[in-house]
């Protein structure tokens, strides 16, 4: 079994809440509110009741398209009262406006608890950069339909593939290995073959070379 579905089978005390805000570096921080809570044996997220509510006073606070703004995500981790230990991702305001699409990346732990988490809008231009016009983008905070939720787990690594040891001696010193052969001790069988091939056929015989005349021609 792979050790993804061994941690899906580690059951987490309760649902993760996951929580948002909008800020900006020119008015202090507000705070969080609940964006909704995941399930990990589903990857949904489950919006909280208040998300159009937060999400129209979010506009009301910080207009999307002010420059410096920036949308938070952060994963709550229950017992730490301190946010600066929270782990939050962060996303330009501008690109929520256009953007269709969300995904929300949760990383586990091995022993099956969540610790840090990852946002991301799209579609977003290449460059990052806010889009230059402002006239066909919405004015307000998008709640996008059906977020994409990935749950990561850690994996193990290939164990190394050990080579054998080299044999050793009763004295444990290294086998020095076998000389290589001559070409003379690897084929003298064949060498041995050959010659006696030829000494059993014995040389060719060349053809007599007789005289056209005969000894019909006697004496009359």
């Amino acid at each position: 079994m792979r050790l993804e579905w061994l941690l899906l089978l580690i059951p987490c005390a309760q649902a993760v809440r996951i929580l948002h805000r909008v800020v900006h570096p020119n008015l202090p921080p507000p705070d969080f509110a609940e964006l909704g809570s995941i399930n990990p044996p589903t990857a949904e997220l489950i919006p909280s009741s208040s998300l159009l509510d937060d999400l129209a006073l979010f506009t009301d606070a910080v207009s999307p398209h002010l420059d410096g703004a920036m949308y938070q995500v952060a994963l709550e981790r229950p017992g730490d009262v301190d946010e600066s230990m929270w782990s939050i991702s962060t996303v330009k305001t501008c690109l929520l406006p256009q953007s269709t699409s969300d995904t929300l990346v949760l990383h586990f732990s091995a022993s099956g608890q969540p610790f840090a988490l990852d946002y991301f809008v799209s579609p977003v231009p290449h460059n990052g950069a806010c889009p230059s016009t402002l006239e066909s983008h919405p004015q307000k905070y998008p709640a996008h339909a059906n977020t994409t939720v990935l749950l990561k787990y850690p994996r193990l690594p290939p164990l190394p593939e050990l080579r054998a040891p080299p044999p050793l001696t009763p004295e444990g010193e290294p086998i020095a290995p076998l000389p290589e052969k001559s070409f003379i001790q690897k084929y003298w069988i064949y060498i041995v073959i050959g010659l006696g091939a030829l000494l059993i056929s014995g040389p060719s015989e060349e053809p007599a070379s007789g005289s056209g005349g005969g000894a019909g021609s006697g004496g009359k």
